[in-house]
């Protein structure tokens, strides 16, 4: 995690949303798309196509336009937006709180939201990108392995091959267009840089050239290759948020590599062995990221089996492993809350409450950041502990469908917003009031509670225009792309 200045946000953000096959469609809703309602699940319809359009629906996008239904799997973009929420909160109170250290780590830290459990609310980034990462694994091989499952190996190489054409482009398209808006507003002295270590160039020409030399070494796979694999931060220098972007796509393609191989094992059981031998070897060689990503394709074959076999758990059906299941949900949940081990003086300091974890977390596994260890543990089992209980269909409704849909832009935009107008913000409402900076008093806390709606409402009307008009038609130029070279090499033959 980062540091406690103004804006310790920057080292942890939430990953590039999937795109996989069909499932895409259903998972994220961009483009459009519309949640079919499977046969087992009721449809639910969150708004009539009849409905005038409310204040709310034009800025917010709240509810989402359209007949919205929800699928089985509607649960993992409600996740995603929790998780996103969770990454959100963290980083607007940023500037009102310290919060990265543990609870008494030293004679400053004595923050309510640093405790134990409460943090994971507060404080809790590191996991939710492993919550991300280990979602992207799942979205990307479920409809492949469903495939495998059905006999239907034919069909994967073809939607393999697609979804890996595309996915450069989806995750790269939006951080474009956003950094060149940070490049500019920067270059002016419209917003301060979101990067410490930025520097104006003397003219605009040379300002948008080092631009674009910045966006070849953020997207060129020959410079993020090796320290992607390796889930090592590389901090693009127009937006730090954005390190998340090639460890997104190269651990897409390791599952998508990791498919083509898989393919004609004739045994699940065997596929699955296979999955979880490699997830394990890649987090003991200090491949955190990789190891979600491959857990994540794991967790999704899991899910699959238990709806060859009817045991998937429901209100109605609970899995008979409940208790179990919440056992490792209430573990997981609480250490989402362990906090960083990037600076020696958490390896030293006291940490009450996660003494235990910090003595189990292994110090010669080439992590960037030892807490990685625990943080991925927790990600895959807050995500496949969800799968299994009651806890799911939370995931479902229409907020947390909402959140996920926005999830992305609000990743690419909320840190952007808070440089450019929530810190000014911030000031202005401290100065009007005459309260202290980092005060704590009730007054202080009233302040910083009405500063937060105010600046989540804007972000969140921001997001929601952010996704309507840049991240939606990003998946639609990748498929028509995709559409207009294929066309071309017809022509071909």
């Amino acid at each position: 995690m980062s540091p406690t200045s103004p804006r310790p946000s920057i080292a942890e953000k939430l990953p590039g949303i999937n795109d996989s096959h069909d499932l895409e469609a259903q998972i994220q809703g961009n483009g459009g798309s519309k949640f079919i309602s499977s046969p087992d699940l009721s449809s639910r319809p969150i708004i009539d196509k009849q409905e005038k359009s409310s204040i709310l629906q034009k800025f917010l996008s709240y509810p989402p336009s359209g007949s919205l239904e929800l699928k089985s799997t509607s649960w993992l973009d409600g996740v995603r937006g929790v998780a996103a929420l969770g990454v959100y909160i963290f980083h607007a109170m940023g500037p009102w709180a310290s919060l990265v250290p543990a609870w008494h780590a030293d004679s400053n830290q004595d923050n309510i939201f640093q405790l134990p459990l409460i943090r994971t609310i507060f404080v809790s980034g590191g996991a939710a990108v492993a919550v991300f990462f280990a979602l992207s694994g799942y979205v990307l091989t479920h409809k492949s392995l469903k495939w495998m499952r059905s006999g239907q190996r034919a069909n994967i190489y073809p939607a393999v091959a697609s979804s890996m054409f595309r996915r450069g482009f989806r995750l790269y398209i939006p951080p474009v267009v956003l950094t060149f808006c940070e490049m500019i507003a920067t270059r002016f002295g419209i917003s301060p840089p979101l990067n410490f270590t930025f520097v104006a160039e003397t003219t605009l020409l040379a300002q948008v050239m080092d631009w674009l030399s910045d966006m070849n070494q953020f997207i060129n796979p020959f410079h993020t290759f090796q320290r992607s694999m390796q889930g090592i931060l590389i901090h693009p220098k127009y937006d730090a948020v954005l390190w998340t972007i090639p460890i997104e796509f190269w651990g897409s393609f390791v599952v998508y590599t990791l498919l083509l191989l898989l393919a004609r094992v004739p045994s699940n059981r065997l596929r699955m062995f296979l999955v979880a031998v490699y997830a394990c070897f890649s987090l003991r060689l200090g491949s955190w990221n990789l190891f979600c990503f491959s857990s994540g394709m794991l967790i999704a074959d899991f899910n699959l089996s238990q709806e060859e076999t009817n045991t998937v758990p429901s209100p109605d059906k609970p899995s008979r492993f409940r208790l179990i299941w919440t056992t490792v949900f209430a573990v997981a949940f609480y250490a989402a809350g362990f906090p960083t081990l990037v600076y020696e003086e958490a390896k030293r300091n006291p940490m009450p409450g996660f003494e235990l974890l910090r003595a189990i977390t292994p110090t010669s596994w080439n992590l960037e950041d030892e807490s990685r260890f625990i943080w991925s543990l927790s990600g895959v089992a807050l995500l496949v502990s969800i799968s299994q209980l009651p806890i799911k269909s939370l995931f479902e409704t229409n907020f947390c469908q909402y959140l996920g849909k926005i999830s992305f832009s609000l990743y690419l935009i909320h840190e952007f917003a808070l440089i450019l107008f929530g810190l000014r913000f911030q000031e202005f409402l401290i100065t009007i009031t005459g309260i202290a900076p980092k005060s704590g008093t009730l007054v202080y806390w009233i302040v910083c509670a009405a500063w937060f709606w105010v600046f989540t409402v804007i972000v969140w009307a921001l997001a929601a225009q952010a996704e309507k008009w840049v991240d939606a038609p990003s998946v639609g130029f990748a498929r028509g792309l995709e559409r207009r070279c294929l066309k071309f090499y017809k022509s071909l033959r």
